[in-house]
């Protein structure tokens, strides 16, 4: 292939292709640019002829203008090999893209110029928030529950086990509660499971409107709930359990129309102790809830009972 073929060739290549090329005088002065960054910027051949480098790159956040220098010549640990950097390329409607720039020199005639392969990341970025959004998604769904956005039984547990880590590192008091719905397979059975859901929901945000922000509420399964007061003794815990009781007993709990339920929480609760296991904390809560139950419902019950 002779020399002639071999410019032709090189000059075909540098005009199809998909990345934006251009090149700079060592003034950085625009000496070429190819159709591909006409397009992606909206100025033409001649409108890009002759301009600055930084005609195309806004300053950045020290204020200082974009050199195409610094890029070449940097050694700054963020730069990849083959100085490989995003920016902000602006464009002509006055916009700013997103692109990924490698620079570099070249000779020709023993005269030295700069050149860069600009690239459009924008498809990119747009399957990286993608991505973490689905990641966030998951993550959420690990840990929370999809129906009342409440930590779930996991999520629960590993709260419980830093708490029962507090409780032993600063020797102060905390408490954990189990909360359940009085008759809460009724309400399905009568209204369907669409009006347990709203049920569960609503139970949810009452909670949370009751407690205070350092307490945590979870959801532990079906209509039971767990909740964790961090100093707090069981005197403080036997006042706000109480009170979230009463909310409970005195919401009305719109069901359709002008129906309303009236719906009643038992609560067993018990101090947590530094050497206790989780599943030990929940046994305990556990009977005390039972205790509640079998001693007609609506009440608290603190353990050992």
């Amino acid at each position: 292939m002779n020399e002639f073929h071999t410019e032709a060739l090189s000059k075909e290549i540098v005009s199809q292709s998909i990345d934006s090329i251009v090149v700079l005088d060592t003034n950085q002065k625009i000496l070429f640019s190819n159709v591909a960054l006409q397009t992606l910027t909206g100025y033409t051949e001649e409108e890009l002829y002759g301009k600055t480098f930084s005609f195309l790159f806004p300053p950045n956040e020290k204020g200082e203008q974009s050199s195409i220098e610094s890029f070449v010549s940097s050694n700054e640990a963020h730069y990849i090999a083959g100085f490989l950097k995003e920016l902000e390329l602006i464009t002509k409607p006055k916009g700013t893209i997103p692109v990924e720039i490698r620079a570099f020199t070249i000779q020709n005639e023993n005269k030295e110029y700069y050149a860069a392969i600009i690239r459009d990341v924008r498809e990119r970025r747009r399957l990286e928030e993608q991505k973490n959004v689905l990641i966030n998604s998951l993550k959420r769904l690990a840990y929370m529950d999809e129906l009342t956005m409440l930590p779930n039984r996991r999520s629960f547990a590993d709260t419980l086990q830093k708490t029962i880590a507090t409780v032993k590192r600063r020797n102060r008091e905390s408490v954990l509660a189990v909360m359940d719905i009085d008759h809460f397979k009724v309400i399905n059975d009568t209204y369907g499971h669409d009006i347990g859901d709203l049920v569960l929901k609503k139970m949810a945000n009452i909670f949370v409107d009751c407690l205070r922000e350092e307490d945590t509420v979870g959801r532990l399964g079906g209509e039971e709930f767990g909740c964790i007061l961090p100093d707090t003794t069981t005197e403080g815990a036997t006042i706000v359990l109480d009170r979230l009781r009463e909310s409970v007993e005195t919401h009305r709990f719109f069901i359709f129309d002008n129906y309303y339920l009236n719906i009643t929480l038992s609560i067993g609760y018990t101090k947590v102790h530094p050497i206790q296991k989780p599943e030990e904390v929940l046994k305990f809560a556990d009977i005390a809830l039972y205790q509640a139950k079998n001693h007609g419902r609506n009440r608290i019950q603190v353990y050992p009972v």
